[in-house]
Formats: structure tokens, sequence, C-alpha cells
């Protein structure tokens, strides 16, 4: 009888050893890092360089020669738009339409990417920059605008719609196929 009574005790003493071990092996890796440099970047005064593929927030282009907008108001970003964030009015001019209006709620934006891939004109881009913090979140209401001036203060992303879209597409037929000389299947 006596050894069933030290049972319960065997296992409050052996819970007690590893929870002392699993203290002393985290405060050991404490001890270790603490005279380590500090690897903390000082935002804003340092910023990190932003890897090549990174897709921060949204902006609207021109066009480099002309200088006119790049949105064409078809308004296929505002359909795809899973939140139902983005709002355009097209404005029907002579030569090509334009939008009117252009919001986007950025408060609400999923960062999805689904409206810079279907942008026929790559209008709207992302940028290489998250910086656009704010106490009050009317001022991520962002209008046309505001939208313009973004993508002309950052610098944009690689991930344009039309790099996007031809990422996706098939692959292209290897020469031979391409002049007819592919071999039937079965030969």
């Amino acid at each position: 009888m006596a050894a069933n009574g030290d049972r319960p005790a065997l296992g409050f003493w052996r819970e007690t050893a590893q929870l002392v071990g699993a203290v002393g092996r985290a405060m050991g890796i404490t001890l270790r890092n603490l005279f380590r440099k500090p690897v903390t970047v000082h935002y804003p005064d340092v910023q990190r360089p932003y890897p090549d593929r990174f897709r921060g927030i949204l902006a609207l282009t021109y066009d480099p020669e002309t200088g006119e907008e790049n949105c064409i108001g078809c308004r296929l970003c505002e359909y795809v738009c899973p939140p139902q964030v983005i709002k355009v009015e097209m404005l029907k001019a002579t030569k090509r339409n334009y939008a009117k209006t252009f919001t986007l709620e950025l408060y609400a934006c999923e960062f999805c990417e689904l409206c810079v891939q279907v942008c026929p004109t790559d209008a709207i881009v992302m940028l290489k920059s998250f910086d656009l913090a704010t106490a009050d979140r009317r001022d991520l209401l962002l209008d046309k605008d505001r939208l313009h001036a973004l993508g002309r203060e950052f610098e944009p992303s690689w991930a344009t719609g039309n790099r996007l879209r031809d990422m996706q597409a098939p692959p292209k037929p290897a020469k031979a196929e391409a002049k007819g000389e592919a071999k039937e299947p079965g030969e």
C-alpha cells in the first residue's frame, strides 16, 4: 500500500523537474541573446529595402508618353473586387473613355491583387510601399486624385496586370510544333 501512495508524489516531482528544466532552457536562450546586437530597424528614420516582388498599397498610373491617365473606366476592377471596395464611374469621351470618379476604401481592402490582374491598361498597380498609416479611417478612403498622387510618390511593384496575365498564360509552343512538324500521338 505504501508504494501506491508514492506514485502521485513521484508524478509531482517529475512535472516539477520538467518545468524547472524548461524555464532553465528559456533563460539560457535569453542570456545568450542579451549581449547580441539588436536587429531592430528604426522606422521611419531608417527604411529597410523591400524585396523585388513586394506588393503594398494600390495606386493609379498615367501614360508616360501622353501624360493621360491610364484608367478607361471599364469597371473590371470594381466587378472582380471581393470586398467591393472599389467604385468607378465612367465618363465617355470622343477618343476614349475615362474614369469620372474612382474611389478605393483602403481600410477594407484585402490586397488580393485581383483588380491589378484584370486591368487591361495597367491603370491600377501595387506599390513598393505600405507607408500610409493614419489615425483616422477617413484618410484611407482614397479618391482618384489621391491614388494618382500615390502613383507618382512611390515606386510601382513589378506586378502589373499584363505581366501577371503573361505568367498565367500557357507556355508558348516549341519551334518545331509551331512550324507544323510536331509528331502525331502514337507515331
